[in-house]
């Protein structure tokens, strides 16, 4: 059910649909209550997105081939959607589904999962990103500027399929088109659910370095997520997810903030020291080393990085070049060649 929302509150745009209109939203929601808690703990939201043609299965199919021929492989993933919430990432693509036109198409009894990836390469998608952007800009009262990294996928899935527990560097708004899932969304500040080395080795590379703790599943918000309901997830908030009786569609938005980006270098900076025998603050206890440990990796990251993994480790893979190139150089003297 939506809102009902005065016309003081309301942010001013497009329908959904394309028509003109003064009153049709993305969002729908009030200000205030977005800006106390953005970015800082994950919480719920009413949207209008879920009757749009963007998001019938012949439409994402589609979207899918166009995906796979502009992008490549790499623009699309789908994969087994029975697969243990302590999973991580490394999950094997269904044996039934050779095709991902097959596994969209036939979502409600394929028993998988499809992501695909920066849908904003299509013209209306991309419309529909920089309109929801828009409105986040106005309901948090962010800047643009803040912003380094922005992108939106869409993951569809079978009933009952898991998406595993994760964490990922985005702030992200999700959006529940078609079905229901349960969410499941823990404080990322808690160091009792997601330990500092967690965050050091994701930061290094390793996605599954969260580790699901079935004792920690207690401390978890929960959300039941229907058609028109959303939920906010701030930068490094432990989550998985199950989907109820009906397939799945659900959008992401998700984007880097550009402290979260400093303190991402922090933490890789410590790990390299960890891994020196040093035992380095953990981020915030002295902010000033902060900044000059972020500050080092900044100088030696790409200026105008491509991808989001140029822009969260062009520069550790800078620093560390030369040990890795030690160590390979080493393996093969050491294997006779």
């Amino acid at each position: 059910m939506n809102i009902a929302i005065p016309d003081s509150e309301r942010i001013h745009g497009q329908s959904i649909n394309g028509t003109d209109t003064a009153t049709q939203t993305v969002f729908n929601a009030k200000p205030l209550s977005f800006r106390a808690d953005f970015d800082r703990k994950s919480f719920l939201f009413d949207h209008n997105l879920a009757d749009s043609p963007l998001f019938t299965l012949p439409r994402l199919a589609d979207l899918a081939e166009t995906l796979l021929k502009t992008g490549g492989s790499k623009s699309v993933r789908w994969q087994d959607g029975k697969a243990p919430v302590e999973a991580g990432w490394d999950v094997p693509l269904h044996k039934e589904v050779e095709h991902v036109h097959k596994a969209i198409a036939n979502l409600q009894d394929s028993g998988s999962w499809v992501l695909l990836y920066s849908i904003q390469r299509d013209p209306e998608y991309k419309d529909l990103l920089d309109r929801i952007m828009s409105e986040v800009v106005e309901l948090t009262g962010m800047s643009r500027a803040d912003v380094s990294w922005l992108d939106a996928y869409l993951f569809m899935a079978s009933p009952g399929s898991l998406t595993p527990y994760h964490i990922d560097h985005e702030t992200t708004f999700l959006f529940q088109i078609h079905g229901d899932r349960t969410a499941n969304l823990w404080d990322g500040s808690d160091r009792s659910i997601l330990p500092v080395t967690e965050i050091e080795n994701y930061y290094m590379g390793d996605m599954g370095a969260a580790i699901y703790k079935p004792e920690n599943q207690r401390k978890a918000m929960t959300y039941d997520l229907r058609h028109g309901k959303g939920v906010h997830q701030p930068s490094l908030a432990p989550h998985w997810f199950k989907c109820g009786e009906d397939y799945s569609i659900a959008l992401g938005v998700h984007f880097c903030l550009r402290k979260h980006d400093a303190e991402a270098k922090t933490h890789q900076v410590n790990r390299l020291l960890r891994g020196l025998g040093l035992a380095p603050a953990p981020l915030g206890v002295f902010p000033a080393r902060d900044r000059i440990k972020s500050g080092l990796l900044a100088l030696l990251s790409k200026r105008h990085p491509k991808t989001k993994f140029e822009l969260l480790r062009s520069g550790v893979l800078r620093l560390t070049l030369p040990a890795r190139l030690v160590r390979k150089v080493a393996k093969k003297l050491g294997g006779g060649a």
